[in-house]
């Protein structure tokens, strides 16, 4: 919990300010942050949306609650999504790049856009006038207070919120949990077993 769990828990909590009946959209649901900010949102109560590159973590997410999905390899999925979604309150982004300028064009007005990294690297066509329209406040964040995580701590105990565990592996199997993470093909945690 100590750093995906935090760094989730501010960007939705303390950053976005998530609140019960909002609609929410975590974009690139399957890692462990993004994971942990889906169970969060939906702890809240909010109406939570996600989106990855692989059907299948889809259907998983789909499986554990969210309202809806898109899959962002489809050309214009943010079209489909603003329709089946009527817009959102809060997005959370780990990363940039180009698809990121699609994100402003799901905000509501005075919607709240967090993002937490940038593997996809610089935000290309991103056009301000859909942010100062819109009055859309982006914020970036990484990581935690140490009040953040006993707050995190006490949300996690009161709503009995357990990490999902796509697979367990033996340490003499590391190599190929190491496959798996690589391909990123995982929804929730990889873990290693040492000892019994």
């Amino acid at each position: 919990y100590k750093r995906q769990g935090l760094t989730a828990f501010r960007a939705i909590k303390t950053k976005g300010n998530c609140k019960a009946g909002e609609k929410v959209l975590i974009n690139g649901i399957g890692g462990g942050v993004a994971t942990f900010e889906f169970q969060f949102a939906l702890a809240m109560g909010a109406e939570v949306y996600v989106t990855s590159g692989s059907d299948d973590k889809l259907n998983k997410a789909l499986e554990m609650g969210a309202k809806g999905t898109a899959n962002y390899k489809i050309e214009n999925w943010h079209k489909q999504l603003a329709k089946d979604s009527g817009g959102f309150d809060l997005i959370i982004d780990s990363a940039g790049g180009k698809g990121f300028a699609n994100l402003a064009k799901l905000c509501r007005p005075a919607a709240r856009i967090v993002f937490y990294g940038g593997t996809r690297g610089k935000i290309e066509g991103l056009s301000p006038q859909i942010l100062f329209w819109r009055q859309v406040t982006v914020m970036g964040t990484t990581m935690g207070s140490d009040k953040d995580f006993v707050d995190m701590l006490a949300f996690v105990n009161s709503h009995k919120i357990k990490p999902v565990i796509d697979s367990v592996f033996d340490w003499k199997e590391s190599d190929h949990a190491f496959e798996i993470l690589k391909a990123s093909s995982q929804m929730g945690k990889v873990v290693l077993r040492v000892g019994e």
